[in-house]
């Protein structure tokens, strides 16, 4: 908070600096804004890592599986749908 307070004797916090009421209030919101514009600052970065992170895992290997499941009731135990990467 930008505005200094101090105990009076009866323990309640008041302004040393003798700003209005409707001034603290301002002060308090601005500092409010200040945290948001923090979070979507972190939320963008975040969402670049995310991409970043994406993109590499594009970028690797194909990999090959082989599953050997029984099946005794004739339907199929399992589907996987796989997106082809290799070069048309």
């Amino acid at each position: 908070m930008l505005v200094d307070q101090a105990q009076d004797n009866q323990g309640e916090y008041a302004p040393l600096s003798g700003l209005h009421p409707l001034h603290e209030a301002a002060f308090r919101l601005a500092d409010l804004g200040a945290r948001q514009k923090r979070s979507r600052t972190k939320e963008l970065i975040s969402a670049l890592l995310s991409h970043g992170a994406r993109a590499w895992r594009y970028s690797q290997p194909q990999t090959h599986i082989h599953l050997h499941v029984p099946v005794q009731s004739g339907r199929f135990p399992v589907i996987m749908r796989l997106r082809d990467r290799s070069p048309a």
